[in-house]
């Protein structure tokens, strides 16, 4: 209700008032005026909202200008007169003043104000809710992406300090089994408050915590109170104060942050203004918008655990085959070396046939011992290439000659076929001869006897090609390849069934996959080899027509030559960084600058190439061994220098971009 004050020098028109006042059941107030001072004082400490006034004072518009001063916003002056003055009030009544107009006019201002106060009250709420809005926007920004749990602890209580303006926040988070460090390894009370709490206050907050997460259904073994360290986060203009045991009666709010079956601790805030439905929400919705991001984050950890698992159980594995494999390797020699001295003996024919037999499957066993050995060494980073330019026409001269005495042994149609003048690869001729000898090993297994196989090469380009039927190739396809087929005309291969052929130890199961024998590794490696050259590997199969399988590796080129080195040294080392120069002019002048600066410095771990890709000029260069420091620093220097060298008269018109790349082990290349 409005407290009204009567201010007059007029004892009798103030008791006349009053009359009228009470008779109404107003509120209100009297006050003889004696000088202007001593009542605006009395109006500042009485905290008036309603000032009615008589203008028998002296200055009074002086006065009213002064009153209004004050809080021009929220005092009403209602001014009594005798002659119209100029002056700032609200509303006037003439004198003599009539008690009906006069209590008319009062309850129609009292119902007018009450109106603006709740549209005040309501306007505030509304732009307090919005501006919490605002705020959990910007939280989910913060949030977004954020796998760091302690940045999600401190978001968390800013987002509560800017949106609820707590006096003291505490949150129990329980420990996790993941990021196993000093602070996850107990419990934590994290506390967030204007004033020091002292220390009986804390121990209460405490145990108010862990009770509200045993009502929770909390996992009581992770509430033990003895593994509890408490972390205080204390204002720094409050540091000397303390809250005492009165800040327990402060309204309160607590929930728990949890996502379906999963809790990760339970936060209770405390403030001297009691909380709003509006706050309520509010906290409730930071509450489940942390919940979430903490849940990520778990999960994320549970991930990144198991793949860490899974790695080390990988390695074991691996070594494990290699050392096996180097076992079982060892006692073939021999074994090779006594059936060879006993092929050289006289011996009659069923004995001839037993040694034949054995030496076959020395050699069978040879074979599936080095697969594994080569499957462990790629798996492992430690299977190395020896790149070199090279013609394809003598590995396919040496595959013709190694197949040739088993299709005659099998009465098969084999022929190798090239096209003339067929450009050189930049390769491994021995992984390639492997490639190709899988490829053909493989056609021959599950061809019948009086079949045929065709090895063919040709020329073709990237444009020419079905992207869709690419296994799996590292890099989009661009420029030309040499086209391998391997074709043959036995078993076939369903065509759900293709893409499985790839995978390690697999074989599609038959009788007749079977009776060929074999531990499924042939073609993974065969694909592995591939990635290795930047090819790609496609297969066209019918079941019981046969299948072409048809493997591209690129033509030599600097460029192929670049990427294909670079994909070699980023397995073989630490990291290697890549910058890459994009310009709309020739970048030779700026390289030399960087060289005579010796920013970028040749040695046996680098390598460089200039290129031209849609009318851009390029220019790239690579490092082995590189730590990211010492690229972070080179990419500086590279920047600077080619800031300097745009200020110059000759590079005013050059625009050059620079982008850098710092590749682990176990990243992709991607060339441009």
């Amino acid at each position: 209700m409005a407290n009204i004050l009567i201010l007059s020098k007029n004892i009798n028109l103030i008791n006349d008032i009053s009359a009228y006042f009470d008779e109404y059941q107003l509120a209100h107030s009297s006050f003889i005026y004696k000088n202007e001072n001593e009542t605006v004082e009395f109006i500042k400490e009485n905290n008036f909202n309603t000032i009615l006034m008589d203008d028998d004072i002296e200055e009074s518009a002086i006065l009213l200008k002064k009153i209004k001063n004050i809080d021009n916003e929220n005092i009403f002056i209602i001014l009594l007169y005798s002659n119209m003055p100029d002056a700032p009030a609200d509303i006037f009544i003439q004198k003599p003043v009539q008690k009906n107009i006069l209590i008319s006019t009062v309850n129609s201002y009292l119902k007018i104000k009450k109106n603006i106060d709740k549209f005040k009250n309501d306007n505030k709420e509304l732009n307090k809710s919005l501006y919490q809005l605002d705020v959990l926007y910007n939280t989910s920004s913060q949030l977004s992406g954020n796998l760091d749990r302690e940045r999600v602890y401190e978001i968390m209580f800013e987002t509560f300090e800017k949106t609820l303006s707590f006096n003291t926040a505490a949150a129990l988070m329980y420990c996790t089994p993941y990021n196993k460090n000093s602070k996850n390894d107990s419990n934590r009370l994290i506390i967030h408050s204007l004033k020091k709490p002292e220390n009986n206050v804390l121990e209460i907050l405490k145990e108010k915590l862990i009770q509200y997460s045993k009502e929770y259904n909390t996992d009581s073994a992770a509430l033990n109170i003895s593994n509890t360290i408490i972390e205080e986060h204390i204002k720094p203009s409050y540091q000397n104060e303390e809250y005492d045991i009165k800040l327990l009666s402060y309204d309160k709010l607590s929930a728990p942050i949890r996502v379906k079956d999963k809790t990760f601790g339970t936060v209770l805030i405390y403030r001297n203004k009691p909380f709003t439905k509006e706050d309520v929400v509010c906290f409730q919705s930071i509450i489940h918008q942390m919940a979430s991001y903490l849940r990520a984050i778990h999960l994320y950890d549970e991930i990144k655990n198991t793949n860490i698992e899974l790695k080390k159980l990988e390695r074991i594995k691996s070594e494990f085959v290699s050392i096996v494999s180097h076992e079982l390797r060892t006692p073939l020699t021999p074994m090779n070396l006594s059936l060879d001295f006993l092929s050289s003996q006289p011996l009659d024919e069923n004995s001839k046939k037993s040694v034949e037999m054995a030496k076959r499957n020395v050699a069978r066993l040879t074979g599936m011992i080095e697969d594994l050995l080569d499957l462990s060494r790629i798996e492992t980073g430690k299977f190395s290439f020896e790149y070199k330019k090279y013609n394809i026409k003598s590995s396919l001269d040496s595959i013709c000659k190694t197949f040739e005495g088993q299709a005659k042994a099998k009465n098969m149609d084999f022929a190798v076929i090239a096209e003339e003048n067929l450009p050189d690869i930049y390769a491994d001729s021995k992984r390639i001869e492997q490639i190709l000898s899988n490829l053909t090993n493989n056609a021959f297994k599950f061809t019948k006897n009086g079949g045929k196989i065709t090895v063919s090469a040709k020329l073709t380009d990237a444009d020419t090609i079905d992207k869709n039927i690419l296994i799996n190739p590292v890099e989009p396809l661009c420029g030309r390849y040499i086209n391998i087929s391997v074709k043959d005309t036995g078993l076939g291969i369903k065509e759900e069934n293709i893409d499985k052929i790839f995978n390690k130890f697999s074989q599609i199961e038959n009788s007749l996959t079977r009776n060929a024998g074999g531990i499924g590794l042939g073609l993974t490696i065969t694909k592995n080899f591939i990635d290795a050259h930047l090819g790609a590997i496609f297969v066209s199969s019918k079941e019981n027509e046969g299948s072409d399988f048809n493997v591209l590796i690129p033509v030599f080129s600097e460029y192929k030559a670049f990427f294909i080195d670079l994909n070699e040294s980023k397995k073989t080392a630490d990291s290697t960084a890549l910058f890459t120069l994009i310009s709309n002019n020739d970048l030779t002048k700026p390289v030399e600058l960087l060289k005579k600066e010796n920013i970028i410095k040749s040695s046996k771990n680098s390598k460089e190439i200039f290129t031209q890709k849609n009318e851009k000029f390029i220019y790239q260069v690579y490092f082995k061994n590189l730590q990211k420091s010492a690229a972070e620093f080179t990419a500086n220097q590279i920047e600077n220098e080619i800031i300097k060298f745009k200020n110059s008269p000759e590079g005013q018109s050059c625009d050059i971009l620079l982008e850098k790349d710092i590749f682990k082990k176990e990243d992709e290349i991607h060339p441009l």
